[in-house]
């Protein structure tokens, strides 16, 4: 009985893939964290750049996980932040570069006589 107990517990050790890890958990985790790294940088300007970055880069990491067959709650909210971080980031950058092209025709269409 002793003996059979033993050669279960091999056969569960040897079938197991990577000492108990889940298949496409870290790409799952790490879709999280640049999900949540994307959407924060959407608030410091011309970092939104790195956010537009950051969310492809998630993306392409939940995708990873899910071929990896992980269906878990994290790729998903990585999913949703990654994707979330990329368009608000490529909408904010937009919004930086228009701000800083309408100040910088304002300043060309000043009088340099207006300074003196």
């Amino acid at each position: 009985m002793d003996e059979n107990r033993f050669e279960n517990i091999e056969n569960i050790e040897t079938n197991n893939n990577n000492n108990g890890a889940i298949p496409g958990k870290g790409a799952a985790t790490g879709s999280l964290v640049m999900g949540i790294i994307s959407v924060v940088l959407w608030f410091f300007g011309y970092s939104a750049i790195v956010s537009v970055i950051l969310g492809i880069v998630g993306l392409i990491l939940a995708g990873n996980a899910k071929k990896a067959g992980f269906t878990g709650g994290t790729r998903t909210a990585g999913f949703i932040l990654s994707l979330i971080g990329l368009i608000g980031g490529a909408l904010v950058f937009v919004a930086c570069v228009a701000c800083v092209g309408a100040i910088g025709a304002a300043a060309a269409e000043m009088d340099p006589s207006m300074f003196m």
